[in-house]
């Protein structure tokens, strides 16, 4: 049985969908474990995406997506090539259509037209294909600075120095460990 994790969104929306994987802690880590918490991702996601059916073969697609996604962030902070079977897969699905937002006619708010999963997937994939393939946003991919954190993050701050994936939770942890440190 998984461990019941919620899901974190550091700013990134590929990179936020990478994170829901076992990101190499193990299986146990996992947290796409049913169609209906892929569906609940979505809707805590920036998408703010409305409950919509998803099957195991969405589930598998996104586990799919996912791991392209993480293969190729940690290919390219280990300063290698990603795999080719990795790139087919998010330019096949970031090629197709993606969601498409329409404004009510009192112009007051805007919505989703017709969302659909595949939709998702495509903009997902549409996200990291930007993020990886513009050097100045791939320039600003960091692994987390904490030893016991696997998270890969993009660097929004305006210099560029930010070393963890969250100050309020890894940055916090380790200026207390070294705090301790300091005073024993």
């Amino acid at each position: 049985m998984a461990i019941r994790k919620d899901f974190g969104f550091i700013g990134r929306l590929c990179l936020d969908f990478a994170q829901t994987g076992d990101m190499g802690f193990g299986a146990r880590y996992e947290r796409l474990t049913t169609p209906s918490e892929l569906s609940r991702w979505l809707a805590l996601s920036p998408f703010g995406f409305p409950r919509v059916r998803i099957s195991s073969a969405d589930l598998n697609s996104a586990k799919s997506l996912r791991g392209a996604i993480w293969r190729t962030a940690c290919a390219i902070i280990a300063r290698t090539s990603p795999t080719a079977a990795d790139t087919r897969l998010l330019n096949r699905l970031a090629c197709r259509p993606n969601l498409v937002r329409k404004l009510n006619f009192a112009a007051k708010s805007m919505a989703w037209h017709r969302p659909s999963i595949n939709q998702a997937f495509a903009t997902i994939a549409r996200d990291a294909v930007v993020l990886f393939g513009d050097w100045s946003q791939k320039s600003r991919l960091r692994r987390c600075g904490n030893s016991g954190c696997r998270v890969v993050f993009y660097d929004d701050s305006r210099p560029g120095l930010r070393r963890w994936c969250a100050a309020s939770r890894c940055g916090d942890r380790i200026r207390a460990r070294a705090y301790r440190q300091r005073h024993r």
